[in-house]
């Protein structure tokens, strides 16, 4: 009876993880009150404590009660605890207990794959309106409601992978057409939410297998016609990003529009900003400017105020002045009113350049991504762009390393070290975007200096080289999405982060035999 109670615990959370909270945190609750009442607690600890890779990977969170002895923001501090508990828990219980089946593992992974593929599906009904929700879909980011978009994202990359297993050990046609319906889905669904961070940890997960895959074939000539595949791939990779940098980086700057005068057709003074670099198409943005004409027309034309924000979060008239630009029209009235009902729309939803409608979503997130870096290099105001604003972050960051080398400031003083070096560094960020370092690295060596930063990785990589005899596809796959998230993520900063991580890691290393591998088949029930 203990056992199916620890069962369904670890199914609980594998649920809770893409689509419920509760369920996430139920789930570790169950595994809580089997690990205490099943009459075995002390042979679990003692399991537990022989498994040293175990207790080193669990220690992340003793890392953090340390950070406690000096800080001064108890109450942050303690709070930060609690999000991360599962980083011991999950090891100890997982670590503690007998190693579960195969047969229920794979089980296990199907009830994932589900959840997420569930999760998928709510989505599209809160995208298309048929799930109602009190949550404001401004972006197409929004329609994730259960967790954050990124950390959904990680997992959706991590079902396709896994699903991928399956399909390459199914020897049944239906089955394997099934497999390949669903991975088809959860890529279409991960391209569908644009999340630059899923798609890109899953690219670097897929060339790594690639890579891997090519290596380990002994025939030379197949290696050498895969290895020229792959390269043919990278390449036609490469020439594709190149044609989206070019067309942001290297369009020339017309300098304003030809045959404008210094008012406009309503007798309105233009403003000029011929000191500023942005462009759009070649043109200058913040040429022949006339907000007043501006706020007048569009706000005719549109229900969203023009001081106000488009569907993305993002300021509007920011929004209507690049797409004007990228025209290559003056900002004024008559320009507003040339715009068809659909570029009004177009604007609304966030779309700041002529160029970017009726174009692959990731596509536009490239180039946009583009146009921030450039933007910002060229001194330009870093607000309400993700990718560009953490390099402040990032700078932030370093600052209060440099501050605190050695053991940081503290498990709960994080915040107010960020808020202060924002000051004194004269951040050009809002005070709204002023967060903390969206990489779990520095946010490690912020909390507790380079000791800690050591300690952390040291924890993230002793387990699986003392525990992996060879290679693990599963631990594999999940390592290199949570690494990778790492560096552009504080992944283990909210509950869903740090329950993924810990969940995964602690299972696909201490809760299974050690006999999975890419090769390995799938067992039937009739083999439990």
């Amino acid at each position: 009876m203990a056992r199916k109670f620890y069962f369904a615990g670890l199914a609980l959370v594998a649920i809770g993880l893409p689509v419920s909270v509760f369920l996430m945190s139920f789930g570790q609750l169950v595994l809580l009150a089997t690990f205490l009442f099943d009459g075995e607690l002390k042979v679990k600890l003692k399991r537990f404590y022989a498994n040293k890779p175990a207790v080193i990977a669990a220690s992340v969170l003793v890392l953090h009660m340390l950070g406690m002895i000096y800080t001064h923001d108890l109450g942050s501090g303690f709070s930060d605890i609690r999000i991360k508990v599962p980083l011991l828990i999950l090891p100890v219980f997982i670590a503690g207990s007998q190693p579960i089946s195969s047969w229920f593992f794979h089980r296990l992974m199907g009830i994932f794959i589900a959840a997420v593929t569930l999760g998928t599906l709510i989505c599209i009904g809160v995208y298309a309106g048929l799930v109602p929700t009190r949550h404001v879909v401004n972006d197409i980011r929004d329609i994730s409601i259960f967790i954050s978009h990124i950390r959904f994202s990680m997992m959706i990359a991590l079902a396709v992978l896994l699903t991928g297993y399956y399909f390459y050990s199914q020897s049944a046609v239906l089955m394997r057409l099934g497999f390949l319906l669903l991975i088809c889905w959860l890529l279409y669904f991960l391209f569908v939410l644009n999340s630059l961070t899923g798609i890109v940890l899953l690219l670097c997960t897929v060339v790594f297998l690639l890579v891997y895959g090519i290596f380990s074939i002994r025939r030379k000539p197949l290696k050498a016609i895969l290895i020229s595949g792959l390269l043919l791939l990278l390449a036609g990779l490469g020439v594709y990003g190149r044609s989206l940098f070019s067309e942001v980086v290297l369009s020339p700057l017309h300098g304003g529009v030809l045959n404008v005068g210094t008012k406009t057709a309503m007798g309105n003074e233009y403003t000029n900003d011929s000191v500023s670099t942005s462009s759009e198409n070649g043109y200058a943005v913040w040429m022949y400017v006339c907000d007043k004409e501006l706020e007048s027309a569009w706000n005719k034309r549109s229900h969203l105020a023009y001081y106000g924000y488009n569907k993305k979060g993002d300021l509007l008239r920011f929004t209507v002045i690049r797409y004007l630009s990228s025209k290559g029209l003056p900002k004024d009235a008559a320009a507003v009113n040339s715009l068809s009902d659909p570029e009004i729309k177009w604007i609304e939803d966030g779309i700041a350049n002529v160029n970017y409608e009726g174009r692959l979503r990731l596509s536009v997130r490239i180039l946009e991504t583009v146009w921030e870096f450039r933007n910002y290099l060229k001194g330009n105001d870093p607000n309400g762009h993700s990718v560009i604003m953490r390099i402040e972050f990032w700078r932030a960051a370093m600052g209060i390393v440099r501050s605190h080398p050695l053991l940081g400031v503290g498990t709960g003083d994080m915040k107010t070290a960020f808020q202060n070096q924002y000051v004194s560094m004269h951040s050009p960020l809002d005070a709204n975007h002023r967060l903390r370092s969206h990489n779990q690295f520095l946010a490690i060596a912020v909390g507790f200096g380079s000791v800690g930063l050591l300690w952390f990785l040291f924890a993230l990589f002793y387990p699986p080289i003392r525990i992996l005899k060879g290679f693990d596809y599963f631990y594999t796959v999940f390592f290199i999405i949570a690494f990778f998230s790492f560096f552009t993520e504080d992944t283990l900063e909210s509950q869903a982060g740090v329950t993924f991580f810990a969940f995964f890691n602690a299972l696909f290393l201490f809760g299974r035999s050690r006999q999975e591998s890419l090769k390995g088949d799938v067992p039937s029930a009739s083999q439990e």
